[in-house]
This record gives C-alpha cells, structure tokens and sequence, in this order.
C-alpha cells in the first residue's frame, strides 16, 4: 500500500474539512475575465472602426490573447469545477483528480499564449505609435525575446513528461522535468518583462510638449500595466507551493492570478485606445482638444505630431493626407464631417449660386454686380457679399 503523502495530523484536518468547497469563488473567477476581456477587446474594435483607422497587427494580437484568455476560463469551468477543484483532494476520487490535471496542463499552455500575445500585442502598438528610429529598435528587441520565451516553455511543456501522460495519471511511470523549478523561472521573466514594457513609453510621453496635465493622463495610462505586476509578483509567491498534494485545493488561487495577469494585460493595452476614441468623439462633437493653440502644429515635431494624432491628441484633415494642420469646423457650411483647415477658410470664395455682390457708391445709389464705370475723383466704394 503507497505512503499517504499527508502526516496524520494533515489528514485528521482534511477530513475534517472534507465539505469545504470553493466553489463560489471559482464561479466568480473564471466568469468575470471572461466578460471584462470580451467587452474591453469589442469596445476596441469598435473604436478603431469608428475612427477609421482599420485594424492592425496589435488588434489581431489582442484578439489572439482574449481567445486564449476565455479558453483558460473555460478550462476551469469545464475541467476543474466538475471533477473536484475547489475540494480538498482526500474528497476527490482518483479518476476526477486525473481530470483536474489534464484540465491544468491545458490551462498552462493557454496561460503562456495569452501572455505572449498580450506582451506582443502591446509592443506592436508601441511599434505603430512611436516612431522613433532608436525606440522602434529596442521594441522589435523585446518583441523577438518574449518570442522566444514564448515557444521556449512552449516546448518544455510539451516535453515535460516522457510519456506525456506521466503529468497527469500517477498510475504511468515516467520522468517529469521539475515543474516548479520551471515554473518560478519563467514567472522571473515575466515579471521582469512586465515592468520593462510598461515603462518604456513614460520616457517618450514626457518628452511631447504637451500641458503637464495631459503628459501625467497619459504616463498613468500606460502605467496601469504595472498592476499586472503586481498580480505576477503575488503569483510568484506561491509557487513554490505548486506540490502541495492537495493540489484541487490549492490550484484554486494559483488559477485566479493565472487568469487575472493577462486580463489585467487585455485591459490596459485596450484602455488606451478606448480613451483614443472617447477624444475624437469629443472633437467631432466640437470639442477639439488644443483648437486654442493655432501653433501647435509648429511646435510638435513631425515624431511627435505622429503620436499626438494616434493618440487623439489632435486631429488632421483626412482629405489632405501630405497636410500636417490642425483641423476645426467650418463656421459657413457646418454639416457633419465636413472638416478644413484653418488657412483654408481665409482663401474659400463665396458660391455665385448662392451669393451676389452689392456695391454702393457715396453717392447712396446701389446696384447689383460688378462696376464697369471707372469712379470719379473722390469718390468711394463699398462692396458686400450677401445672398441671394
């Protein structure tokens, strides 16, 4: 008969609490990043269609990690509830406690994609926004390292166990790499990566010459990743406790930080460009942000001006794609969409279809159309543009 891996005051204590269950808390943990990450990301696609920017290659990544995010939800829902999770193990029959391992190593392989394509995701959108030649470089830098780390533990938990099933039935003999050594490993990486990815535009925000108000809006922005770091820092902690043997028990905090680090990732990279949205809207309602400061566009360099308009900082005539102006409403002819830039309005010549001239002569007589008669010493006209 196989030694209990529990002394016998650990036994006594679980059977004690064998009707303890976590169930509940699962339920919450599982469902809630499933509908915080389906809005954030659609609220994000809609916003990008909405300002008619088309979707690019950090969407479609966001895309990638929203999926693998509902996947790690389902696997917990479908895999871990039903057969034990949330129970202490000596609750739990062989055959379900089988399961529950099968169900985590599919949930550690969606772990590791939705991270990589949140970190990815993000350093396309760097890519896309910031164009600095120096700073495009260092991005593409950290975008082939998370790669790699990404197919790297990739390939070790495909290789974890030879044969494969080793990993999750104790009945099959076989050599298993060890997984928490693994594990804290590649947390160390990510945690490292983390804090990299959302600090590096601070240093490239501050350098826009914008309203301090509006640096510090977008500092905090971009910074609201580090609370993912946080997240990844709690989870780092209880790794090393990955061998409990009441392991459906102990699974239940370890997958809520699991599942809750990329959510945190879906949601600040979706965040900026929800806020994007909410500033155009805003200037097509006729509140143009910085429309009191005609030198704008004088003062931004063209690296920088690039940012403020991904950003919604400032907008742009969209009929003028090699125009850099800054764009307001045309007080004449107001209809929707209908956008031209300042000097334009100074140049535009009435429609003869709905103006005509009127001149007026000192003497007091006024006719319709252009004088031909040259005026005579002293005397002065006026002409005015009215419609018809």
């Amino acid at each position: 008969m196989a030694s209990s891996p529990f002394s016998a005051a650990e036994l006594a204590y679980l059977e004690a609490h064998r009707n303890d269950s976590r169930l509940t808390e699962l339920q919450w943990v599982y469902s809630v990043p499933i509908v915080a990450s389906m809005i954030s990301t659609g609220l994000r696609l809609w916003a990008k269609q909405y300002g008619g920017t088309g979707i690019t290659l950090d969407d479609y990544l966001i895309i990638l990690a929203t999926m693998c995010l509902v996947g790690q939800c389902t696997i917990g829902l479908g895999f871990g509830i039903p057969y034990g999770m949330g129970r202490h193990v000596t609750a739990v029959s062989p055959h379900d406690q089988m399961l529950v391992r099968k169900g985590d190593y599919v949930f550690s392989h969606f772990y590791d994609l939705a991270l990589v394509n949140v970190k990815l995701g993000i350093l396309a959108f760097y890519y896309r926004v910031f164009v600095y030649p120096v700073f495009r470089r260092i991005v593409l830098a950290l975008a082939a390292l998370v790669l790699a780390w990404g197919v790297g533990i990739t390939i070790t938990l495909l290789l974890v166990c030879r044969p494969l099933s080793a990993y999750w039935d104790s009945r099959v003999a076989g050599e298993c790499l060890h997984i928490v050594t693994f594990t804290y490993f590649t947390n160390v990486f990510n945690l490292a990566s983390d804090i990299i990815i959302f600090l590096l535009p601070v240093p490239m925000i501050w350098h826009l010459q914008l309203q301090t108000k509006k640096k510090l809006m977008l500092s905090l922005i971009f910074c609201l990743g580090l609370a993912t770091c946080v997240i990844s820092s709690i989870r780092l902690t209880i790794i090393l406790g990955r061998s409990n043997p009441d392991f459906t028990w102990y699974y239940v905090p370890l997958g809520a930080y699991s599942v809750f680090e990329p959510l945190g990732g879906v949601l600040c990279t979706n965040l900026p460009i929800i806020w994007h949205m909410v500033r155009k809207r805003n200037a097509r309602l006729g509140s143009l942000p910085d429309s009191k400061s005609p030198n704008t566009n004088s003062t931004i360099g063209s690296h920088r001006q690039h940012l403020a308009i991904a950003l919604g900082l400032v907008t742009r005539d969209r009929t003028r794609n090699d125009s850099p102006h800054i764009t307001a409403r045309d007080p004449v002819s107001p209809g929707p969409g209908e956008w031209h830039r300042l000097d334009d309005l100074e140049t535009q010549k009435p429609d003869p279809n709905v103006w005509t001239t009127v001149e007026k002569i000192d003497s007091g007589v006024s006719k319709d159309g252009p004088s031909e008669v040259p005026l005579k010493p002293g005397t002065k006209k006026t002409v005015w543009n009215v419609r018809k």
